[in-house]
């Protein structure tokens, strides 16, 4: 790990720091107050689990034992630093004013991660009151949500669907290939599927239900081609197999839709009931793929949407809509919306550990 620290006059500018020099994936290990502002210990994270993986894969097949090996190391070192810093989320926060360190608990309780909750703490240091701090955060946290409209998503013709293992990655397609039936004809609707051709799912039988047209693509150049050959369509869908960071730059999801023309974009499935360290792995997977947006997946079995919220405002990107399993449909998603839910959440959760403290009393 590269460990740092950094000094700034204040949270906001030695954070800055931290993520020009070491990346917005950095890890705050340590904040404290000094004659010159604040100083930031940080680091740039652990080791990428797909850097590691090519990098050992590369040497052949018989280093699978040292890569399952290596494997688990990563995630037991990544799992003891995060408990520490868990620990030490509440420590650091002494030394700062009592309103940014309220806001910045509040910020850590509904699940945000350690560098935007204290970037977003720090923009509020001159409030005078707690609540009209903790208003002005939650307002900015809203805005930098940007969401799309129906209209929006509808207008983009080529959208592929992407996502990890078990991410409601098909269902989603499924979903948008309903939506496109509902505003144009069949024969103006286009399902590629670039997965395994023998495979039937609910996106296959429901094209060949609406009488659409389906296509197989399993190259780069397969995919181009379709692209090419079917600019008269109206709406194209892609479905994909399920990202595999492991496979690093091997993935053929990321050769397939890498560097294709004809107005492609990219929607990847969050599911709300990840760690935030899946998501993070997903989002730090797809860098160089023409990402739309974000469809948040298993919002209904999730615990918090801190994780959700904190990708989408680190990368930059539009909440592209929700995946409702009770109506089978992607239904729009705002700011507001998911900020108001991540509330509901946390509180329920707080009720829930108070409950399970009376009971251990």
């Amino acid at each position: 790990m590269n460990v740092q620290r950094f000094t700034g006059r204040d949270n906001r500018s030695a954070l800055d720091q931290v993520r020009q020099h070491l990346g917005p994936d950095a890890l705050v290990l340590s904040s404290r107050r000094t004659g010159d502002g604040i100083e930031i210990c940080a680091t740039d994270g652990l080791p990428e689990l797909s850097q590691a993986s090519n990098s050992v894969a590369a040497a052949g097949t018989e280093n699978e034992i040292q890569l399952a090996q290596l494997k688990r190391e990563l995630a037991s070192l990544r799992e003891t630093l995060q408990q520490a810093l868990g620990e030490r989320r509440w420590q650091d926060s002494a030394g700062s004013p009592p309103v940014v360190a309220t806001v910045a608990q509040r910020l850590a309780t509904l699940g945000l991660g350690r560098v935007l909750s204290g970037e977003l703490a720090d923009s509020v240091s001159g409030a005078t009151g707690l609540e009209a701090a903790w208003h002005a955060v939650t307002q900015h946290l809203i805005e930098r949500l940007n969401s799309l409209s129906d209209e929006e998503l509808s207008g983009f013709r080529v959208k592929a669907v992407i996502g990890g293992s078990g991410s409601g990655k098909t269902r989603t397609a499924e979903a948008l290939l309903q939506a496109a039936a509902s505003r144009h004809a069949p024969d103006q609707i286009v399902v590629v599927h670039c997965g395994d051709q023998r495979q039937e799912t609910l996106l296959t039988d429901l094209a060949a239900r609406l009488n659409i047209r389906q296509y197989g693509a399993e190259q780069h150049d397969e995919l181009a081609a379709i692209l090419s050959n079917c600019r008269w369509a109206r709406e194209i869908i892609i479905d994909t197999p399920a990202l595999s960071p492991g496979r690093g730059s091997q993935d053929p999801v990321l050769s397939l839709l890498a560097r294709q023309r004809g107005g492609l974009a990219a929607f990847v499935t969050l599911p709300a009931n990840a760690s935030s360290d899946h998501l993070r792995e997903i989002m730090a997977h797809t860098t160089g793929l023409p990402l739309a947006g974000v469809v948040t997946t298993k919002v209904d079995e999730a615990s918090s949407l801190g994780a959700i919220i904190d990708v989408v405002v680190t990368e930059e990107l539009a909440l592209a809509g929700r995946f409702d399993l009770r109506v089978e449909r992607v239904l729009p998603v705002s700011g507001n919306e998911m900020l108001t839910n991540a509330k509901r959440l946390a509180k329920r959760r707080l009720e829930r550990q108070a409950n399970q403290l009376k009971v251990a009393v």
